[in-house]
């Protein structure tokens, strides 16, 4: 057999090898290990300012959006002012009380009047912070629906936030993998749109069930992100064959 014929004949053996190891490959969805959708705390309100824009990173706890409040902080300065004339009431009625000039039953009502009064100041408080609309999570806001000066109803979506410093890759694998697949067992996974970049990753999760329309069942592989270099709705492709070999 001329030199060429047989190069070419190990070219093809080759290609043929690669296919058939690659048809043992299982292709997974990569999902943010944590993603949120932030909404309006309060029934309706007006947006005063959008802190924040997409592609921004944020920490939790950030301010995210400011919503109108100018009437929650009147209604925390007036509470404070009605605390101030409570407790001042309250005091006098307790020592006139313990004078014996004034009855026990006045100084309780004046108690009760000023743990009220710090009632209504706890509640206008929350109402003051809940127009400012914070990040529950640290991650990256992909999705803003509201600009200043829009209203807002309650649960209504303001901000999308993801975070990717971590990812699931999430598998369908045939049930005959049931016996061989095991929490925290290593998995390398590749990644074919990013030069097929691999990826060392651990089983965080199997579905106790099976679907009863694919007949399969479904398994997350964890992988630290910290580069973002894997990016949320890729494809992963790992090789659960060569793991049961094992």
């Amino acid at each position: 057999m001329p030199a060429f014929a047989s190069s070419r004949y190990l070219v093809l053996i080759l290609c043929a090898f690669t296919a058939v190891a690659r048809a043992q490959d299982t292709q997974g969805l990569v999902l943010p290990i944590k993603q949120v959708s932030v909404a309006s705390p309060v029934l309706q309100e007006v947006v005063e300012a959008v802190l924040v824009e997409e592609g921004d990173v944020v920490k939790e706890g950030q301010i995210l959006i400011q919503l109108r409040s100018e009437r929650e902080v009147l209604e925390v300065e007036q509470a404070r002012k009605l605390i101030e004339a409570r407790a001042f009431s309250a005091k006098g009625a307790e020592a006139l009380f313990k004078e014996k000039m004034g009855s026990k039953e006045q100084a309780l009502e004046k108690g009760v009047e000023l743990d009220l009064a710090k009632i209504q100041l706890a509640a206008a408080e929350v109402r003051l912070r809940e127009k400012t609309v914070r990040a529950p999570l640290a991650g990256t806001v992909v999705k803003k629906y509201k600009e200043a000066g829009e209203s807002v109803e309650r649960v209504e979506k303001l901000i999308d936030i993801v975070n990717i410093d971590q990812v699931f890759v999430q598998f369908y694998l045939d049930p005959k993998f049931m016996q061989t697949v095991e929490l925290d067992q290593p998995v390398t996974v590749r990644f074919p749109v990013s030069k097929n970049v691999t990826f060392n990753g651990k089983v965080s999760f199997i579905d106790p069930r099976i679907d009863a329309g694919s007949g399969l069942f479904r398994v997350k592989v964890l992988i630290d992100n910290p580069d973002h270099t894997i990016k949320a709705g890729m494809r992963g492709v790992a090789d659960f064959a060569k793991l049961a070999a094992k």
